[in-house]
């Protein structure tokens, strides 16, 4: 958790125009830790594990959101520098990798929410 975090922190930090990169990393973490569960959920929904109408999704939805904001702002954001520290001496070409797997992993999370949505009503 704590490398994916940092992770798309330094991802977006790089964007000129991004001023509050560590909040907009904990905000993309969240939603997409968020999305992998709904993704779950909406699988158990089509075979019958699990019934959730629409307006239910969306409450649940905005409550896991609210459940998983929660813990990382205390776990990842306020912890950002000591984060930092910890990967420091990472050598060049394990952050590469590192990097390329996160932007996988960022693209694959949501078109895998996406398209379990649109396959799975």
């Amino acid at each position: 958790m704590k490398y994916i975090y940092l992770r798309i922190y330094q991802i977006l930090k790089r964007v000129k125009t991004n001023d509050t990169p560590a909040l907009n990393s904990l905000i993309l973490f969240v939603a997409l830790q968020a999305f992998n569960i709904l993704s779950l959920i909406a699988i158990c929904n089509f075979f019958k594990f699990l019934r959730l109408d629409k307006n239910q999704t969306i409450i649940f939805g905005l409550s896991l959101y609210t459940f998983l904001l929660v813990p990382n702002y205390f776990f990842l954001y306020r912890k950002l520098e000591i984060i930092i520290k910890k990967y420091s001496n990472e050598p060049k070409e394990k952050r590469q990798r590192g990097s390329i797997l996160v932007i996988s992993y960022i693209l694959l999370s949501i078109i895998f929410f996406f398209v379990i949505g649109e396959n799975l009503h």
